[in-house]
């Protein structure tokens, strides 16, 4: 089947392709900010959030976008994709700036910066509900695997030297000046991201479609490859999205790292990142999709386990923590890949944008319901402080792990209904 993007000469799809390069560079810094490093957990508790406000900020995103991407994908096909991007960016960047005046606002400073991130998480449904089909407009199916690991393998390197450096400049002590003026820079690097994505190609069946929602959704879940796929992103997402935020939270509150060290620990994560996406393009062709699908699950699993089982009074506790770190993330970087490839493959044409935001309304469910629920559990301490599992003393961080992982062990049941492992079948897959 002919897709728009085979329409295109070869110097406009690659144009395409490098204008999304750079579209990432500027926006990822804020994404990566919130979901993955410790400089939004160490900010807003400097202005006095709790651990269980610190974890709830971080699935804000997850949360928003589980109700909001679905009404969100509407909303760009009456309106067209590029002004839903410009619009989403604008306020993606106040949200920041918001995060970054919150001092200004005295004893409602808390208020402030957790209202500014959820302003900004927010605008992340309708950035969303464009993303994907804008890059379908310029990607073959043949460019997918190379093109998500090249972007995200050259977008973590970059967040990665900016985020070390900046860990290095933060100390045990940051002045809160400091936390203001790189959470700042950091909202007006979003306006880059709109520059570049109103440069995208455009599909001109794409630009706007009145669609009838509640036919497009029909059409989704009668795609039994696409349900199937969504119900198990959603699933895993239960025992896996917490891992990153947990373990931050483990090793500032229970291990004791200072606010430096703990910045500098989370760009392991980054370098493991950056090693998953650099070597996608190469393990996707040599591995396919169903092999690295049950690699990741299998990679979850273990490192929620080995999180739980492993004493902090272990000699070399926080090197082992690094290595499992490093792992859990360059696994999490062939999950996004594998998703996005998969995204793109169940996604019908002619439905491509509300298909879209069906599969990633259940990813986002699960993270949502996985990060909230542990917040939850943290703020009211339902869990024991220690307790023994024979001879170890767990505390109740590690409780949570075993509770990821336990929960990755129970869904591996679930692997035989994905597209990939079955491939051939009436419903819509093109990979």
């Amino acid at each position: 089947m002919s897709t728009f993007a085979e329409t295109l000469s070869p110097q406009e799809r690659k144009r395409g392709r490098v204008l999304a390069y750079f579209a990432c560079y500027f926006g990822c810094i804020s994404e990566v900010m919130l979901d993955t490093s410790a400089i939004i957990i160490v900010y807003i508790s400097m202005l006095g959030g709790t651990k269980d406000e610190v974890m709830f900020s971080t699935g804000f995103s997850a949360i928003l976008t589980m109700f909001l991407l679905l009404p969100c994908a509407y909303a760009v096909s009456r309106i067209g994709m590029k002004k839903a991007v410009s619009i989403a960016c604008i306020i993606g960047c106040f949200g920041y700036l918001l995060m970054a005046a919150a001092p200004f606002f005295g004893p409602y400073q808390k208020t402030a910066v957790i209202s500014g991130c959820l302003i900004y998480c927010a605008q992340r449904s309708l950035y969303g509900a464009t993303w994907y089909p804008m890059l379908d407009a310029f990607l073959r199916p043949q460019d997918r695997g190379k093109f998500f690991g090249t972007m995200r393998y050259s977008y973590m390197i970059l967040s990665g030297v900016l985020f070390y450096a900046v860990g290095k400049l933060m100390g045990e002590n940051p002045p809160v000046v400091l936390m203001q003026c790189i959470v700042g820079v950091t909202g007006i690097l979003i306006l880059g991201r709109m520059y570049c994505m109103l440069r995208f190609p455009e599909n001109p069946q794409e630009k706007k479609l009145n669609i009838d929602i509640v036919k497009a959704v029909g059409i989704s879940i009668r795609n039994s490859a696409l349900v199937s796929y969504s119900v198990y992103v959603c699933l895993l997402s239960l025992a896996y999205t917490s891992l990153i935020p947990v373990t931050l939270l483990y090793l500032k509150n229970y291990v004791g790292l200072d606010a430096g060290k703990l910045q500098i620990f989370s760009t392991i994560g980054i370098a493991g990142s950056i090693t998953g996406f650099f070597c996608y393009g190469f393990i996707q062709k040599k591995f396919k999709i169903k092999r690295l699908e049950l690699f990741v699950h299998f990679v979850f699993m273990a490192v929620a386990l080995c999180f739980a089982l492993l004493s902090c009074k272990v000699p070399g506790f926080i090197y082992l923590a690094g290595v499992i770190y490093f792992i859990n993330s360059f696994a999490n970087s062939v999950f996004m890949c594998n998703n996005s490839t998969e995204l793109l493959a169940l996604a019908r044409p002619g439905n491509k944008t509300m298909a879209m935001a069906f599969q990633q309304t259940y990813h986002n469910a699960g993270i949502s319901i996985s990060r909230a629920g542990t917040a939850m559990v943290l703020g009211a301490n339902l869990l024991a402080p220690s307790w023994q599992l024979g001879s170890l003393t767990l505390c109740s961080y590690q409780t949570l792990f075993l509770f990821y992982g336990i929960t990755a062990a129970i869904l591996l049941i679930l692997i035989p209904t994905l597209p990939a492992v079955v491939p051939k079948r009436r419903d819509y897959y093109e990979p």
